[in-house]
């Protein structure tokens, strides 16, 4: 409420100050006591001298808000570089380089050339012990005999049937040493060697060094 008692005031205060304004700034009629032209009398007019009119002064140092308001049009026109050299040397003409030539095709490599495998050297020539095992195997056992203490082995070569006793000789190159009904002791004259081989039946002899 004091609120709105304030702006009443306020309002009222305001009226009567244009009230008063208003009257102050009206015309009043003003009364002459003489008259200056009697009548009959060629009136005199009074030529009021004008004043000069009052040069405007501008403050410079005010500034026109509604100038900055206004929006500042683009110059369109031609615009010159003033940074710019005054006379521009010409710039050379680019040389156009001839295009690269296409890319040789190369013939394709030639096919490797192949290695010569190394040739293995001869296998070196068999001992005097592989010749008697070789030998040997060609025997096979057939049987054993045992009559009257004497021991006698049956054996085959090549579809020929050899007996064997303790000293005989297996053809040239081999001696009967040793004789049981489980191994025949065998002696290479060759070599002096002994061989132990065991008798199994319809089997070659297999060499066993004593």
């Amino acid at each position: 409420m004091n609120r709105q008692k304030l702006v009443l005031f306020l309002l009222l205060l305001a009226l009567a100050a244009s009230v008063g304004y208003s009257f102050l700034r009206s015309p009043r009629q003003q009364e002459v006591a003489t008259l200056k032209n009697r009548p009959g009398m060629a009136a005199s007019v009074s030529r009021s001298k004008k004043a000069p009119a009052q040069k405007r002064v501008v403050d410079s140092s005010s500034v026109h808000l509604a100038q900055l308001d206004q929006e500042l049009t683009s110059f369109s026109g031609f615009r010159r570089n003033i940074f710019s050299p005054i006379f521009k040397g010409e710039a050379p003409p680019a040389l156009k380089l001839p295009p690269p030539p296409p890319p040789v095709k190369l013939p394709p490599p030639p096919p490797p050339m192949p290695v010569a495998q190394p040739v293995p050297p001869p296998p070196p020539p068999p001992t005097q012990e592989q010749v008697d095992e070789a030998e040997m195997g060609k025997f096979v056992f057939l049987g054993y005999l045992k009559k009257n203490g004497d021991k006698t082995v049956f054996l085959s070569k090549n579809n020929e049937i050899i007996l064997a006793k303790k000293g005989s000789k297996l053809g040239s190159r081999f001696q009967v040493t040793d004789l049981t009904e489980e191994a025949l002791t065998i002696k290479s004259l060759t070599t002096d060697q002994q061989m132990v081989i065991p008798l199994v039946e319809n089997r070659s002899l297999a060499r066993r060094t004593k």
